[in-house]
């Protein structure tokens, strides 16, 4: 399993208003190819005077379908959101390639 991980930084000013449009907009768009499966969004447990941190996690099943996404689909996808948000919002990304998952028994 592959992981396309973006951390975000928001300005609690446009907190209610970009979390909204990330569930209600962003990763449905996010989605919407299915070359990424599926999405994990967390609060970042950090007190930050000027704003949060979030991580949304999308999975891809190979590295290929993870490549294609970034190629074909990501940019407009992200300007999009970058155009609504920034300077109030920024971000960074990560691919991440899962080695051991595990759970309790």
């Amino acid at each position: 399993m592959y992981i396309y991980n973006i951390t975000f930084n928001v300005d609690k000013e446009i907190e209610p208003q970009w979390l909204d449009y990330i569930k209600t907009v962003f990763i449905p768009k996010m989605l919407k190819s299915g070359l990424l499966k599926s999405s994990l969004t967390s609060k970042i447990m950090v007190d930050e005077a000027h704003g949060n941190s979030y991580s949304i996690q999308f999975a891809a099943d190979s590295q290929e379908a993870l490549k294609e996404f970034i190629e074909k689909e990501l940019y407009p996808i992200l300007n999009e959101l970058h155009l609504k948000f920034s300077p109030k919002m920024v971000y960074f990304a990560t691919e991440l390639d899962v080695i051991d998952r595990q759970k309790s028994k």
